[in-house]
């Protein structure tokens, strides 16, 4: 049973936490929309993402992500609204780093089968089928530092660390990642980002890939 929760409470955090942040690509005083796309794997399952969000001044974000497993115990598309707050930006201070504080809750069911052997006395040992449903409330906070550390030609780069801790109904659970946002702006127009990282929570490394546009 502590298993199959472990297992959970994984899955929660795979999908909540790389939801795109478009403010830390915005300077302070300047508002932004962003939306993209992602694609997340692991040994135990992948799944799909989508998400939009609001920038209002470059210090708070506003956005919303719609995930979408495939394997692994969750069943429902989920939907996870989240917050986040920049109290320092790259542009405050001579090698400042853009730090945010990030704020998202979900609600969802896993279920799993798994059998278990059930002894009896008087006959031979049977193996009985078990289904368990969960319902899970979760909260996550995070923390992200995030620099950029140069350009080539007309592509940037914006390494980035982050670490989360997941407080569910049954209790909580911690991650770190680490990744770099390469990006351009074609013509005026658009920011366009493509976002690879890794993400490791107790013994499951997940491999992340989100590409996003911020104007």
């Amino acid at each position: 049973m502590l298993k199959r929760v472990s297992i959970f409470f994984f899955l929660m955090i795979s999908f909540i936490h790389y939801s795109f942040s478009q403010g830390e690509f915005i300077k302070r005083g300047k508002n932004g929309v962003g939306g993209g796309a992602g694609f997340s794997t692991n040994r135990e399952m992948n799944g799909k993402t989508l998400f939009a969000g609001f920038s209002y001044e470059g210090f708070l974000d506003l956005g919303i992500t719609y995930w979408k497993p495939n394997g692994g115990k969750i069943r429902d598309e989920v939907f996870t609204p989240s917050i986040t707050y920049y109290p320092i930006k790259q542009e405050d201070a001579y090698k400042a780093p853009t730090f945010g504080i990030s704020l998202g809750y979900s609600h969802y069911k896993s279920k799993s089968t798994s059998l278990e052997e059930v002894p009896d006395p008087t006959l031979q040992p049977r193996t009985d089928t078990i289904k368990t449903e969960l319902t899970i409330d979760a909260v996550k906070l995070g923390i992200n530092v995030y620099r950029r550390t140069g350009y080539w030609k007309a592509i940037f780069f914006q390494p980035t660390i982050g670490a989360d801790v997941l407080m569910a109904s049954s209790g909580w659970e911690f991650t770190l990642r680490g990744g770099v946002a390469i990006g351009s702006r074609i013509r005026g127009g658009p920011l366009l980002i493509l976002t690879p990282s890794i993400e490791r929570q107790s013994s499951i490394t997940t491999f992340v890939l989100t590409f996003g546009v911020v104007s």
